[in-house]
Order: structure tokens, then C-alpha cells, then sequence
């Protein structure tokens, strides 16, 4: 029994995280929805994660599979020169990977590239990596290298991401290959570690209820091989409960095989054979015929429990009558046929299926034979060519020596004349390499000077830049606090005496209103208060939702951005941000906006995409009006680097500075 319900377990695991189809969830609407995102989205990043989404999703539903590889194809043409989007293909590509020894090498070199990066999204599908690798592992029948991936690799990663739902997938698949190994007390911890972690995290993502029912499922397993029945009720009621809102789902035969062979155990043999009949009934809705049979064969076994010999005769024959069954469990019910004819006394039908059994088993011998002795040839062959190998070796060898001889006598005999000509050699070289060192201090001694001239440069460059960094501060706080309080206290007197002339005074109002608003913008554009209070991340936030209008659209992502850098390096991004910004809001004709900053350490790392009218990249260092000059000098104030690309479908802008 043990074994039989591993086989749902696994089955239901390999579901969960490895190209697989979904219990009880409907993934139709959010493929629709992926589509027309896809189809009406102009960013080629935001179209390629779509893209990658939709094929994780089909991964769900196995006869989604072929649409999610269309889709995932559609996800790698659009990655391009984008290294983060490039990190993140390996992780979809490897949900395509059949989990074989031949595909190892390829889930981890999908982990390795998405260890550089930190974020919580990435650690749960790093675990989603590892549980492959582990579950990759536990096929191949290698228990301890897939307990070293889950224990050392996985969890640790697991519990970074704080998602209980992945956490308590690996604590599973641990307690799965503990009860493989018979071991069921390291089986009951790690089960109830996975089933405490998930219940914990009451997770609203798809598979929560799926990942309970099948954690309750084995669970009853297991405490039925403890004998603790009433326990094992408890959860099968649990799981019940959790099925009722999920009819004619495929986990009701799980549930089913639980609760049957659970009753069988107690001796309610009764309801374990009304168990195993709606067992059956769901398999043939389902139309696996494998658990039709192991069902029947289970219902089989309750009969002769119960001495209900003709009824397990007439079970036994329906079974024997499938098609497709192999040697082995045709012989196997040939023996048992005969078993049952013996006991109604009816031995001619016993002697029957008595030799049936005989012949069928000398063919699995001689299976067996013809198996050994193509494994004893192909020994020998591999034993014979490793000889031949030998002598084709020693041969070689000889061949070598002889050559060797032949080679030290021309050396010698060429000895005097390589020396000759390895003095003139050397003679010529010196002079030629005084020459080049002649040069070589020239070029240097203009290099330095260039250099000093390039740092002198650079020098007056971040002079000027604090210089108006300052004056910009100061105009901002006497425009705050000087003319915009005396405005308001205007605005306040005019409004005590409003009576003498209500149309003016409301003329002056609206007036004193819209002054106090340009001033207040005039402030910010000098130095947003965001900036200074709140960070770069958070301005760059709100400079984005200010830019925004009914006809611009601007997005704003931001990953792992490291809010204490110095102010004036902080300053220098939003000043970059903004400049690009407000190019593609005058010259674009842009509807959409796609702004991305990242923070990997000490790179800043900004994208700037729209699907404006693009621009003649060949003329960006005359077009003044573009700021480019501007941007360019603050980018290579942080040793940065700037990519443009642009075409009459949008301007993409790649920078990378040094925080």
C-alpha cells in the first residue's frame, strides 16, 4: 500500500513543480488576459516577461504544453542584449526540461545565473530550481544527493523567500524520500514540518488547497503505518472537508485510496470496498486504466480477507482480461487464479492457470537469461576492446620512441646553428626594444598629460555641478520660504476682506492659487523635497506619477536601490532620469513610458524604453536640444556608460553608473 500511494504523491508533487497539470484551478482567464496584454503592449521587456508568464502558466496543463513552448520561444527572441531578462530565460527554459541526469547541468546553470540577484521573486524560483534538482535526484533513485540539494541548498533559499508554500513543497519531498527508505520517523517530522509551514502561511496562490489535501493524504498514510488510526482520521476528515467544494476533481481518487486502505486496515472491510469502487469509478472517468486496476486489485485483496473467494474469482478475471498487461503481472495473476480455483475445489481450471503461470515464468527466465547474457557480451566486447586498446597503445608507444631518437639526432646536429642565430637574434631584438622603449616613454608622458588634463576637467565639471546644485538649494529655499508665505499671507488678507468686492477678490484668488502652485513646482524642479526626505527611489517614484497625463502613461519598476548613497550621486541620477524624461515628453510623441533602476552592488543600473517616433541616433551629439550633452557629462561623472538604440517604433535608453 505504502508504495502504491507514493505514486500518487509523487506524481502530484512532479505537478506542482515541473511541467504539469493543474487539479483545481481554471488557468484560462489569465491566459486570455496574458494574450491581449501581449498583443497590445509596445515594451519589448514587458512583452518577453508576459511572454514567459504565459508559458510558466501552460505549464500548469499539460494540453497547454505545446502553446507555452510557442510562447517561451516568443520570451527568448525578445530578450536582446537585456542581462537581467537574460538571467531570467534560464529559469523558464528549465520548466521545458525532462527531469533526467542529461538535463542536470542545465538546471544549474539556470540557479547560477540567478544567484547575483537578491530579491525575494528570485529566491522562490531559485527553490523552484533546486526542488527540480532535488526531485531529479530522487527519480535517478540517489536518496542522499537529493537530501544533501533540499537540506543545504533549497531550504535555505526557501526561507529567504518567505513563501511557506515553496518551503513546505521541499519539507514534502524530504518526508517522501525518508518513507521510501522505511525510515518513518524522520518521515513524521519532516511531514509535519511541511504541513505546520504551509498551514501557517495561509497562502492564497494556486495549488494551496491542492498542496494541503495531498500533505493530509500522506499524512494518514503515514500514521497508519504507526498504527494511530484515530489520528489518521482526523486528517482524512480534514482532507474531505477541503474536498467538498471540488467535485469530480482528480484528487478524490488519492482520497479514496487513503480512506480505503485505511478502513482495510481497521477491518471495516465494507466501506473499504465502497471506497475502492469509487476509486475505480474515478479512474475510468479519467480513463487511467493502471489505477482502475491497482483499485480492483486492492477490492481483490478485501474479498480474500473477507473468505469472499468467488467474488475475488470474478474480480480477479475482469482484471486478468485487460489489455496491455505485461508478463510479469500476468503471471502474477495466474498464480492467484490458480490459488482461488484450488480453494473452490474446481482444480482442472487450477492446473490450467497452475501451467499458464509455469509458461509464463519460464519466459520471464528466459527474459531474464537473454538479458544476462547480453550483459556478459557486452562485457566481454567492452573487455576485448579495451585490449585491443592496450596493444594499439604499446604500439603507438614504440612508434614514439623511435621517433624520439630520430628527433634528439637533428636537434644535436641543429644545436650550433640555433645558438648562432639565437645570439644574432637576441642582439637584433635589443636594439629594436630600445626603440620601443624610446616610444613608449613619449606616448606615456602624453597619456599622463591627457590624463591630468582629463581630471582637471572632470574636477571643474563636479565644481560646477555642486556649485548649481547649491544655488538651485538656495533659490528653492528662499522661493519657499520668502514669496510663497508672503503670497499665502496675501491670499489669507484678501480673503478677511472678500465682501467689498466679491468678483475681484475671487479673480485674485484664483490668481494668488495658480501663483503658489508655479512656485511650489518651480521649488520642486529645483530640488524635489522627495529627494531630500524621502530618497532616490521615492522620488524617482514621484516624478514619474507627476510627469503622467490622460495622454502619457509612464511606468516606474525599481529593484534593490540602495537609498543611503551620497546625496550628490542621488542628485545626479534623478537629474539623468528627469532629462530623458522630459526629451521623450517634448520630441517623442511617446504614449507609453517604461522607467527601470536597479542596484546590484556598486552598479546603478537605469533603462528608459518608449514607443514615440524615435530620432536619428547619428545626430545625437549635434542635437543640442536633446540635453544629451548634459546627460553625457553626468554619466561620465559616475564612470558610466550610455546605450541608445531608436527606430520609428520607440527610443530604448541602457545606462550603467558607478555608485
Amino acid at each position: 500500500m505504502k508504495r502504491l500511494h507514493l505514486f500518487f504523491l509523487l506524481f502530484a508533487s512532479s505537478l506542482a513543480h515541473a511541467q504539469s497539470s493543474s487539479t483545481l484551478n481554471d488557468y484560462e482567464v489569465t491566459i486570455d488576459s496574458l494574450k491581449n496584454a501581449i498583443s497590445t503592449s509596445k515594451s519589448d521587456s514587458l512583452r518577453c516577461i508576459m511572454n514567459y508568464r504565459l508559458a510558466y502558466i501552460c505549464t500548469k496543463n499539460v494540453d497547454k504544453k505545446e502553446l507555452g513552448k510557442i510562447h517561451l520561444k516568443k520570451g527568448n527572441e525578445l530578450v536582446k542584449n537585456n542581462s537581467y531578462l537574460k538571467d531570467l530565460s534560464c529559469y523558464y527554459n528549465s520548466l521545458f526540461f525532462s527531469l533526467t541526469k542529461e538535463n542536470l547541468q542545465k538546471f544549474r546553470k539556470a540557479d547560477e545565473a540567478l544567484k547575483k540577484y537578491n530579491s525575494r521573486e528570485i529566491y522562490i524560483l531559485r527553490s523552484k530550481i533546486l526542488f527540480n534538482i532535488g526531485l531529479l535526484y530522487q527519480r535517478e533513485n540517489e536518496p542522499l544527493q537529493t537530501i544533501e540539494v533540499l537540506v543545504k541548498e533549497a531550504i535555505p533559499v526557501a526561507k529567504k523567500s518567505k513563501d511557506s508554500q515553496e518551503l513546505s513543497n521541499l519539507y514534502k519531498l524530504i518526508a517522501v524520500v525518508f518513507y521510501n527508505n522505511e525510515d518513518i520517523a524522520k518521515t513524521k517530522y519532516y511531514l509535519d514540518l511541511s504541513i505546520s509551514t504551509l498551514e501557517q502561511g495561509k497562502s492564497k496562490k494556486n495549488r494551496y488547497n491542492e498542496d494541503l489535501i495531498e500533505l493530509y493524504l500522506f499524512n494518514v498514510e503515514v500514521l497508519s503505518v504507526q498504527k494511530k488510526t484515530n489520528e489518521a482520521f482526523e486528517y482524512l476528515q480534514k482532507a474531505e472537508d477541503l474536498l467538498k467544494s471540488y467535485p469530480l476533481k482528480s484528487l478524490y481518487i488519492e482520497y479514496y485510496f487513503a480512506k480505503g486502505s485505511l478502513n482495510q486496515e481497521i477491518k471495516n472491510y465494507e466501506q473499504a470496498i465502497s471506497d475502492y469502487d469509487n476509486g475505480i469509478k474515478l479512474s475510468k472517468l479519467n480513463k487511467d486504466s493502471a489505477l482502475e486496476q491497482r483499485f480492483k486489485l486492492m477490492k481483490y485483496e478485501v474479498f480474500i480477507l473477507q473468505n469472499k473467494i468467488k467474488s475475488a474469482k470474478d474480480l480477479l478475471l475482469e482484471i486478468f482480461k485487460t489489455d496491455g498487461m505485461n508478463i510479469k503481472d500476468r503471471a502474477y495473476y495466474s498464480y492467484e487464479l490458480s490459488k482461488i480455483y484450488r480453494k473452490l475445489n474446481d482444480f482442472e481450471k487450477a492446473y490450467v492457470y497452475n501451467e499458464q503461470y509455469i509458461q509464463l515464468k519460464d519466459s520471464l527466465s528466459q527474459m531474464f537469461e537473454a538479458e544476462k547474457i547480453a550483459d556478459i557480451e557486452a562485457k566481454y566486447n567492452k573487455l576485448e576492446n579495451e585490449n585491443k586498446i592496450k596493444e594499439l597503445t604499446i604500439e603507438k608507444q614504440a612508434t614514439l620512441l623511435n621517433q624520439r631518437k630520430n628527433m634528439l639526432f637533428l636537434l644535436l646536429l641543429s644545436f650550433a646553428l640555433i645558438c648562432v642565430l639565437t645570439v644574432t637574434y637576441f642582439i637584433w631584438k635589443n636594439l629594436k626594444n630600445q626603440k620601443k622603449i624610446t616610444a613608449q616613454k613619449e606616448i606615456n608622458h602624453f597619456q599622463k598629460l591627457n590624463n591630468l588634463k582629463r581630471e582637471k576637467e572632470i574636477e571643474i565639471m563636479q565644481t560646477m555641478i555642486n556649485v548649481e546644485e547649491a544655488e538651485r538649494k538656495r533659490v528653492a529655499r528662499d522661493l519657499h520660504d520668502s514669496i510663497g508665505s508672503k503670497l499665502s499671507a496675501l491670499k489669507i488678507i484678501f480673503a478677511n476682506t472678500q465682501n467689498k468686492n466679491d468678483y475681484n477678490d475671487s479673480r485674485i484668488n484664483t490668481i494668488l492659487e495658480t501663483s503658489i502652485a508655479e512656485l511650489r513646482q518651480i521649488s520642486y524642479n529645483l530640488v524635489p523635497e522627495s529627494l531630500l526626505k524621502l530618497g532616490l527611489e521615492k522620488a524617482l517614484g514621484d516624478l514619474c506619477f507627476t510627469l503622467r497625463s490622460d495622454t502619457v502613461s509612464i511606468e516606474f519598476h525599481s529593484y534593490e536601490i540602495d537609498n543611503s548613497m551620497p546625496l550628490t550621486t542621488q542628485t545626479n541620477i534623478f537629474r539623468i532620469v528627469q532629462e530623458l524624461l522630459n526629451n521623450a515628453l517634448k520630441h517623442s510623441k511617446a504614449t507609453q513610458i517604461l522607467v527601470s533602476c536597479s542596484q546590484n552592488g556598486n552598479r546603478f543600473y537605469i533603462s528608459i524604453e518608449d514607443n514615440g517616433v524615435g530620432f536619428d541616433i547619428s545626430g545625437i551629439e549635434e542635437n543640442q536640444g536633446l540635453g544629451i550633452k548634459n546627460i553625457k557629462s553626468r554619466i561620465e561623472l559616475l564612470h558610466g556608460s550610455l546605450d541608445c538604440e531608436s527606430s520609428s517604433g520607440g527610443t530604448s535608453y541602457n545606462i550603467e553608473l558607478d555608485v
